[in-house]
């Protein structure tokens, strides 16, 4: 019996990375029907997100159609499995779940989470595996097809699979997102004038100068803001700011640099007031460095297999969908 592969990028997607907002709630209105079985904007929604996990996402801009031609095809396998009697019983499809929790070196609760974390119900997930175990055994048994794969396909795939690893890593790695930023973490402090009061009257500026000054010597560092503060009227003091060093005014950055963290710097006259700057710290962020595990021997053969069946499963594919009633209830989704 053809084995079933979940191709490599399953592993790495699920392995790391920043993952995706959970699913939000979708239309439920009916896209197509497949003898009689309708397939809906949600099951098109949540296909989307199981082909990117399987490195199946369309580049021609097509996506969703491509998610609808995959559920087709799938609806198709699914019944002429039950016509043959062949179809993929639940034991079958929670042993494959429990060998792919394993290859991700988990277990299938999970495996459940990681999807769910990407976003994709594993109900998603189980029935793409009973039409590919339901197909395989139409394909072996009344088609007849067979694959062999020798050790040195398997070699050279391993090869190919290494080179092509590495320069997708050569790539992220010089990728500017992943160079190290610098962090300054700021934040304001401000004096104002009091509410009607006369923001020329210069008593008033050289008053509120004073106690800007006598902040100042008491600042060490933005944990102490408060306790800097205390004696002085009214002491506004924001929120931290992250910011990035290269985003930073020259000016700004100059003074800052000069300071050094733990201090204040200013102050500075504005419409409304006296303003502070206080410097928290400063740190470098280096984004975290892509992992990537080769797969086994095993996993590459399962590839392989797989791949040498995409001709003839394409074949046969072809002439069910001309069997079957397809009926389009989104004029956009029509081929």
């Amino acid at each position: 019996m053809r084995s079933i592969v979940i191709p490599l990028l399953f592993a790495l997607m699920l392995a790391g990375g920043p993952a995706p907002a959970h699913a939000q709630s979708e239309s439920q209105g009916v896209i197509a029907t497949v003898n009689d079985q309708p397939i809906t904007a949600f099951d098109i929604s949540q296909r989307l997100k199981l082909m990117e996990i399987l490195g199946q996402g369309s580049t021609g801009g097509n996506s969703r159609k491509a998610a609808l031609n995959n559920l087709i095809d799938e609806v198709i396998k699914i019944s002429e499995a039950k016509k043959y009697s062949v179809a993929a019983t639940d034991l079958q499809i929670d042993k494959q779940l429990d060998r792919m929790a394993q290859g991700l070196k988990t277990n299938t609760a999970g495996l459940k989470q990681k999807l769910e974390k990407q976003g994709v119900a594993v109900s998603s997930l189980r029935q793409f595996i009973a039409a590919q175990i339901g197909f395989n055994r139409i394909l072996t048994g009344k088609y007849a097809v067979k694959a062999e794969v020798k050790p040195a396909e398997i070699d050279a795939k391993m090869v190919e699979i290494e080179k092509t690893a590495g320069k997708r890593m050569n790539e992220i790695m010089n990728d500017p997102r992943m160079k190290a930023v610098t962090v300054f973490s700021i934040q304001p402090i401000d004096l104002p004038f009091d509410v009607g009061g006369d923001a020329m009257n210069p008593q008033l500026v050289q008053a509120r100068a004073m106690e800007a000054a006598q902040f100042l010597t008491r600042y060490k560092g933005c944990k102490s803001a408060k306790a800097a503060a205390e004696g002085i009227f009214n002491v506004k003091i924001g929120k931290i700011i992250e910011a990035d060093a290269s985003k930073i005014p020259k000016q700004l950055r100059a003074a800052l640099d000069k300071a050094g963290p733990g201090k204040a710097i200013g102050p500075a006259r504005t419409k409304k007031g006296i303003q502070l700057i206080g410097f928290c710290d400063v740190r470098k962020i280096t984004p975290p460095k892509p992992k990537f595990e080769m797969p086994s021997r095993q996993q590459i053969e399962m590839l392989l297999t797989n791949e040498k069946y995409s001709g003839a499963e394409e074949k046969v594919m072809k002439e069910l969908r001309l069997a079957a009633y397809i009926e389009y209830k989104d004029a956009s989704a029509q081929p």
